[in-house]
């Protein structure tokens, strides 16, 4: 960042309730002003996949819809090794959840490598392009930002040890859904009738370890776990135990919720409704930097509770023994995420190519059966991935929270707030670059088989393919005028989409006010 000029003193503070500001690097005192519109039309029976998917919740399945929305980045040093970063981005719709919505409102403090964030904030996936990859299976940026506070290592720190070949980042955070309307409005027009939950509570937490250090060697490994909590909230006509309906029961919110959260290792047979929806992630990724080009590969192992977390677990049979059972590779480890980046020279009109397979068709089988003569019993599996008795779809507002790739909620014609089908197998490729100094271009194909779910499997397999077409025209310098213009189009064979077509036009533009 190019310092323009410092400000000292009351001037410094002023800033602080300056209307706008999202994000800061470096002890500069900065402020980076930001507006955007954009207006969709469309034909078929929804807006295109890619018109609506991994854009921070700034979308809608409507085939006509727009926005504009106005917010800055801005930060300044508060003292010796404590900068802030805050920021405002305010929006008006049509055709959207929310004619008037706030998009980002946070702030953060950075104290040299340790961090503290409050309020909304946009996030993107794990070691992921955020442009041409279908995002991660935990988190991929295609909901709206869950507002929280989180605290940790928010950018990899290099551990001063063992030659300073090891880096390590990580955070936990505690936030709210800010879905309850929306919940409600679709219990009431869906097939269960005013059955949904309420006032849900968020957790996160995550821990990366970097092996290597690109300054001596080109060759790096990145390692990590990342952990989700969905708890707490109220359930609204639904049964608890057995066969009772309970019009409202509020659960567990107290500091043994919250720790149990944080720490979600109760004993087999322990784990009950009550303590919410536990689902993560593995890591795996492997970095060359060369001098002008450099290349990634990555896998994402997601898991939806203990069974698929690492794939054995062990079970009581009737008379109190142990026995461990393992829900085999080709049902475990096989599910995942696997991709690969190239960056290319920047003499070349292609910037990025992305290339990624994700199979979900495993979830630990449709059941496992661990047998004792002559009874058969320990009947598991069937993971279910982003679906929970209780909270109903790992979702915010309809919007997957994980991988869109899943058709999220929001799609589901008769208001159902669950996933019609979490066993797929995708094959996609993005490819972004520029033309000339003003032309920037990218080109998203992805292709996936749905089965619909375990609980309720497809009659036929269905396949969605979908395609993103847009180009950037930059009108003045880095910061000025940009265009946008970007054909979508679906080719559904069944209803999970529709088969679709689309435009988006995007004007947008930045300014330095310092």
């Amino acid at each position: 960042m190019i310092k323009l000029f410092r400000l000292t003193g009351f001037a410094k503070w002023l800033l602080l309730f300056f209307p706008y500001g999202l994000l800061a690097q470096g002890n500069d005192t900065f402020l980076t002003c930001m507006f955007e519109s954009v207006g969709a039309y469309g034909q078929g029976d929804n807006a295109p996949f890619w018109h609506t998917s991994n854009r921070q919740g700034l979308s809608s399945v409507n085939t006509e819809w727009a926005l504009m929305h106005m917010g800055a980045v801005g930060g300044m040093p508060v003292c010796k090794g404590l900068s802030l970063d805050y920021g405002v981005d305010l929006g008006l719709a049509a055709g959207m959840r929310s004619n008037l919505f706030v998009h980002q409102l946070y702030a953060d403090l950075d104290y040299k490598w340790l961090g503290l964030e409050m309020g909304m904030k946009e996030r993107w996936g794990e070691l992921k392009n955020r442009s041409l990859s279908t995002g991660g299976l935990t988190w991929s940026g295609n909901s709206q930002p869950i507002p929280q506070i989180r605290a940790g290592i928010p950018e990899f720190v290099r551990i001063p040890i063992l030659g300073g070949w090891f880096s390590l980042k990580g955070h936990v955070a505690y936030g709210r859904f800010t879905d309850d309307k929306w919940r409600k409005e679709r219990a009431e027009n869906g097939p269960f009738k005013d059955r949904y939950t309420d006032g849900l509570l968020f957790h996160s937490k995550d821990l990366f370890i970097r092996v290597g250090n690109a300054d001596r060697f080109p060759l790096q490994v990145t390692l990590g776990l990342e952990m989700y909590s969905v708890f707490g909230g109220t359930l609204h006509n639904r049964p608890l135990e057995g066969t009772e309906i309970l019009q409202e029961y509020k659960m567990p919110t107290d500091a043994n919720a919250y720790l149990s959260a944080l720490m979600p290792f109760n004993k087999v047979g322990e784990q009950g409704k009550e303590n919410g929806d536990i689902l993560g992630s593995w890591h795996l990724s492997v970095d060359y930097t060369g001098k002008d080009w450099g290349a990634r590969f990555y896998y994402e192992h997601f898991f939806e509770d203990h069974s698929s977390l690492i794939g054995v677990e062990y079970k009581n049979d009737l008379e109190g023994k142990k026995s461990f059972v393992s829900y085999g590779f080709k049902h475990n480890w096989l599910d995942g995420l696997f991709g690969i980046e190239v960056n290319l020279p920047d003499r070349l009109p292609v910037r990025c190519v992305v290339f990624e397979i994700l199979n979900t068709r495993g979830q630990c089988g449709p059941v496992y059966k661990a047998t004792m003569f002559p009874v058969l019993e320990g009947v598991d599996g069937r993971d279910g991935m982003y679906t929970h008795e209780v909270y109903d779809s790992y979702s915010m507002a309809g919007n997957a929270i994980g991988s869109p790739i899943l058709i999220s909620p929001v799609y589901n014609k008769d208001c159902n707030q669950r996933f019609r089908s979490n066993r797929v197998l995708m094959y996609h490729l993005g490819v972004d670059g520029q033309i000339g100094k003003r032309w920037d271009y990218r080109a998203l194909f992805t292709t996936t088989a749905h089965w619909g779910t375990y609980e309720d499997p497809f009659n036929e397999k269905q396949r969605v393919t979908s395609c993103l077409f847009e180009g950037f025209c930059r009108l003045g310098d880095a910061d000025g005028w940009k265009v946008g213009l970007s054909l979508g189009f679906d080719i559904n064979d069944g209803d999970l989409t529709g088969n679709n077509t689309g435009l988006l036009l995007t004007v947008s533009r930045l300014w330095r006010v310092l």
